[in-house]
């Protein structure tokens, strides 16, 4: 099949990530695969996901789709005239395209598809990434609507208001990589990065920022400080935002900062992952650790029961509870002996129904459908 993905643009994030896993996936089993973008805007991170999305046979048309910009009636103006100028460019590569499946990633998008489906028929597909997006001119109902948990599922019903029949369920997956490493060497990999080697370890993997509730990560950790634990951070974003709290709170010496780079690395050097978020839809970050063999404690937001189950394979908290995540921490530092079993069954839960070639038969079911 030939399929065209829609995405405004390519942040290094979770939809894009997602995105290319699907699509390079695709390309393996001889599909042939295109994604329509503005690009990466031009951040050094997004530029090696292309890049390396590209050496795996994905090809990429640009569109003059907007950027994010600061919110303003004259940014919004800017971001109209983009959108209706992206019009006849988009619409000509679609036609020279011919695509069998057109596949939006960013509900903005799909006014380009359904303007696409109302001269041509063709019928095209969204996937909703993420809880709130808000209904518009732009955003346009699909044949069929992919909801990646099931609070979306819930919220495309109700919200958009989806028969149940065209709204599939498909959970984001991950691949499984195979490269837990032998103590010996964690332990030289924990040098390397000064990591103490004789302490809890936990991580956080994502961007710094209120949403991804950094802030009460680190409050909780400092409620924890006098434990036998250190936290990496291993991110880009507001770095200097995420200093000061980490100054405020007086536990510098407890936190190692490390910007952002293939996160194999450091989940092998943690003992568990902490996800604080205000807002997710289906985070990747959860299950790449589990994968990895590593227990997860998650804010206890959307798509957090479906990874989570509590007691066997990791931890909930109630979201921007600082005395609970706190608590959960400290526990995690006075009994870490559970922490190998819990490790053990994330991996086998994580495996069984996370895997990404589930997650690619399922998105290929949609395709069929859609064609």
């Amino acid at each position: 099949m030939k399929i065209v993905f829609l995405a405004r643009y390519l942040p290094a994030e979770g939809s894009t990530t997602h995105m290319y896993a699907v699509a390079e996936n695709l390309c393996k089993r001889g599909h042939q695969i295109y994604i329509l973008s503005r690009g990466t805007g031009g951040e050094p991170n997004a530029n090696l996901l292309y890049e390396n999305a590209k050496a795996h046979g994905v090809q990429f048309v640009k569109l003059p789709f907007p950027l994010y910009s600061k919110i303003s009636f004259f940014t919004r103006l800017q971001q109209l005239i983009a959108y209706i100028y992206s019009i006849p460019i988009a619409l000509f590569q679609l036609y020279r395209l011919k695509p069998n499946v057109i596949h939006a990633h960013y509900p903005v998008t799909t006014y380009v598809a359904a303007i696409y489906r109302y001269l041509t028929g063709k019928k095209f597909i969204v996937t909703h990434h993420n809880m709130n997006i808000p209904k518009h001119i732009f955003n346009r109902k699909g044949n069929y609507a992919i909801a990646i948990s099931r609070e979306l599922e819930t919220s495309l019903r109700t919200t958009y208001e989806y028969k149940k029949d065209k709204i599939k369920l498909i959970f984001n997956g991950v691949k499984d990589h195979n490269m837990v490493l032998d103590a010996t060497s964690v332990l030289n990999l924990k040098q390397t990065n000064g990591i103490p080697t004789d302490v809890v370890i936990f991580g956080f993997v994502g961007t710094i920022s209120t949403r991804k509730g950094v802030d009460v990560l680190i409050e909780a950790f400092a409620q924890c400080k006098q434990r036998n634990l250190h936290l990496i951070i291993l991110g880009d974003g507001n770095v200097d935002w995420l200093k000061g709290l980490i100054s405020k709170y007086k536990v510098q010496q407890q936190i190692t900062l490390i910007p952002f780079r293939d996160p194999l690395e450091i989940y092998n050097m943690i003992d568990v992952l902490i996800l604080p978020s205000r807002v997710e839809g289906f985070p990747l970050v959860p299950l790449e650790a589990m994968m990895m063999k590593k227990p997860v404690i998650r804010s206890d937001i959307e798509g957090a029961k479906d990874q989570i189950i509590e007691g066997e394979n990791g931890y909930l908290f109630e979201s921007e509870n600082v005395m609970q995540l706190s608590n959960i921490i400290d526990s995690i530092a006075m009994h870490p002996e559970k922490l190998r079993d819990y490790g053990e069954n994330a991996y086998d839960y994580v495996s069984r129904n996370f895997s990404e070639d589930l997650m690619v038969d399922q998105t290929l079911q949609v395709y069929h459908l859609a064609q």
